[in-house]
């Protein structure tokens, strides 16, 4: 886990299978139909739009009219699930944005699970047969609940394995049954339109047509916007280096951390002195790089802010990317704006101790606002 994560709310992202991570929708509907043929059942593409997602017992349930004994359930499911992984194994592709979005995810402390109503050996596969299996963290399959969907009871054990609290995850689903669980289950709901048109998943907080149009700061922006009134409240201080301020790129910066949901309290634009510089590096104070450091800073007049909101420390670095602008996200501030290691264009104090003690280096307690 990044160091800027250790201080922050665990956070979660709680992934659909079918639909969302993959396109099996036609070779589920394919097994269906050969399972049921084999009971001399008819299953047309209207059955199948009307029951995609549910857990096995309930889809069989319907379409036998409650006419099945436990016994011939449990041989059209298994009849249905074995055709399935033989045809699946051989035709995995993730679907548009899924593994950018995993990488994202990962590689910013954000923790992940599975919670399908699939049953686990075809989970596996997938995760498997697509190399993710390290994204996740937690798997909720079928049978371990009592209830599927629209019940919340898959998701709230996902986020119960992921020692999450359910308003600190956000659901990405395909299925109309699954976004009413989400919500049931209180928790944000993206929703993808792979299998359902946008206007069928309207109760979903973001409808997307692709999970590409899904980064960091869409995932921050409908965490903060889950924050209940009483939930601490924090700050950061954010420096606008000199070379951002070169470059006429302090307003864009600034616009990009507002845009997260966190809160401009206190701001100013100021030309770094040398002594100020030496505290502020104190910490570097004897390294061969510290002469370089405050002669940057002290080069050109900069933006000093501070932030306001839950967990700010963390969703601002989130928002900046890594230090190295080459290694940063997409997306991110520095790699979007940075130069190089040194000339990244912005400062994020990394942890709520060290935003404590920064902050009183550029504002006194009179130059930042209560809201």
């Amino acid at each position: 886990m990044p160091d800027d994560m250790k201080n922050s709310r665990t956070r979660a992202v709680i992934w659909d299978m079918d639909g969302v991570i993959v396109d099996t929708a036609e070779h589920h509907f394919n097994s269906w139909r050969y399972a049921f043929r084999l009971q001399g059942v008819t299953f047309t593409r209207e059955d199948f739009q009307q029951v995609f997602g549910q857990r096995n017992d309930t889809i069989i349930s319907k379409i036998m009219a409650g006419n099945v004994t436990r016994e011939k359930m449990d041989r059209i499911a298994l009849d249905k699930e074995e055709n399935f992984r033989q045809i699946v194994k051989n035709d995995l592709r993730p679907l548009p944005g899924v593994i950018a979005l995993l990488t994202t995810i990962k590689d910013n402390g954000i923790l992940s699970a599975v919670a399908s109503s699939a049953p686990l050996e075809n989970i596996r596969l997938v995760l498997a047969g697509l190399g993710i299996e390290d994204c996740f963290q937690a798997v909720v399959y079928g049978d371990e609940v009592t209830e599927g969907k629209p019940s919340p009871l898959g998701f709230l054990l996902a986020a119960r394995k992921l020692g999450v609290e359910p308003r600190d995850c956000i659901v990405i689903e395909d299925a109309i049954a699954g976004v009413h669980a989400a919500k049931r289950g209180g928790m944000r709901c993206i929703a993808v339109t792979n299998t359902h048109p946008a206007e069928d998943l309207g109760d979903a907080d973001l409808v997307v047509d692709s999970l590409e149009k899904i980064g960091l700061k869409e995932l921050n922006s409908l965490l903060m916007a889950n924050k209940k009134p009483g939930d601490s409240m924090d700050r950061t201080l954010v420096l606008v280096k000199p070379d951002a301020m070169e470059r006429n790129l302090g307003g864009a910066i600034l616009a990009r951390l507002e845009s997260a949901g966190l809160k401009i309290v206190a701001l100013k634009m100021l030309h770094v002195d040398e002594p100020l510089a030496h505290k502020h590096y104190a910490v570097h104070t004897g390294k061969p790089f510290f002469k370089d450091l405050i002669e940057y800073i002290t080069s050109y007049p900069i933006i000093a802010a501070v932030f306001e909101g839950p967990d700010a420390v963390a969703v601002a670095r989130q928002i900046m990317g890594a230090t190295n602008p080459e290694k940063a996200e997409p997306g991110t501030i520095r790699r979007d704006f940075g130069l190089d290691v040194q000339r990244n264009s912005v400062h994020g104090s990394d942890s709520p101790e060290n935003a404590e003690m920064e902050i009183n280096l550029y504002f006194t307690p009179e130059e930042i606002v209560k809201r």
